[in-house]
């Protein structure tokens, strides 16, 4: 079972690749992920996607875009996202992450100071939808496959060849596709209040939690902290936390003997009923069934 483990702001612990070679690439199967989704989670990596079966549906920036075969996204370094599997367990995508100083090659340089950080900073580059009946998007997306590919094989100087595509498909982008400016926002517009929710959502999962105490933690109204959250994220906060503590509750099952009705309480719910419920709601199993297939493996 395919789970990100992040810290308190969300952050990806995981590093993509090494510091000699700070790329990986991933084959992820949807049916594989927790609840069949990638959580909410942010990395200093660049990352594009190609689906390879199915429909995924990313969200970024309060937004979600659903994913068709042969189409892609672009997440840009730092930002928050997600993908969720839409309407088929079957789904695949391919995910090509690269840290941006493979693109700088050392500080100060021009290509660090014209066409790395002035897009890495802005708040118009944030995330794109890849099409393939677009010429351009196409381009880009034929060289994360090829990428994906040369990663796989590890022929000599497989190194040196994705890094010549990863320049090509950064110059692709930066050149030609830009996100919309009418769906831009300021560089942490909202960022930082939604990490902060967050991060108190994770320290008390296990407490009945109220929107109002929510909002005192942060310093503003409920009804502010909805606002952002789902303006961000594209979800509510009722939601994130019913997921993240679904998620806990699988870490538990896989990793314990306690009970259901122990897990239930461990993991924030109010009563194994609806815990039982709300699992079987989203994982199409009971928690005992779940467990069961486990010990089979």
């Amino acid at each position: 079972m395919i789970t990100i483990s992040v810290t308190d702001d969300r952050r990806e612990k995981k590093e993509h690749g090494t510091f000699e070679f700070p790329v990986a690439v991933y084959h992820y199967a949807m049916k594989d992920c927790a609840m069949g989704t990638i959580n909410w989670h942010w990395h200093e990596e660049i990352q594009l996607t190609l689906v390879t079966r199915g429909s995924v549906c990313f969200y970024a920036d309060g937004k979600g875009y659903e994913i068709h075969k042969g189409d892609g996204f672009f997440i840009n370094s730092g930002r928050l996202h997600m993908a969720r599997e839409e309407g088929n367990s079957n789904a695949a995508y391919l995910c090509l992450d690269f840290h941006p100083r493979l693109l700088t090659s050392y500080p100060g340089s021009i290509f660090a100071e014209k066409y790395v950080k002035p897009f890495l900073e802005g708040g118009q580059f944030s995330h794109l939808k890849l099409e393939s009946k677009k010429a351009a998007h196409q381009a880009v997306l034929d060289m994360v496959r090829e990428i994906g590919m040369l990663y796989d094989i590890k022929a000599y100087g497989y190194e040196m060849s994705i890094q010549a595509k990863i320049h090509l498909l950064w110059l692709n982008l930066i050149s030609v596709q830009r996100p919309d400016k009418g769906e831009s926002r300021r560089p942490g517009q909202g960022h930082e209040t939604v990490q902060e929710i967050i991060s108190y959502l994770r320290t008390h999962y296990r407490e009945a939690i109220s929107l109002e105490e929510v909002g005192r933690a942060v310093g503003f109204s409920a009804s502010e902290c909805c606002r952002q959250f789902k303006q961000l994220t594209g979800d509510t906060i009722g939601n994130y936390l019913k997921s993240y503590r679904l998620t806990r509750s699988i870490e538990l099952l896989e990793e314990t003997d306690l009970s259901v009705s122990e897990i239930a309480l461990e993991s924030g719910f109010s009563g194994a009923s609806y815990y039982i419920e709300s699992f079987k709601r989203e994982l199409g199993k009971t928690p005992l069934q779940y467990r069961k297939e486990l010990l089979e493996v």
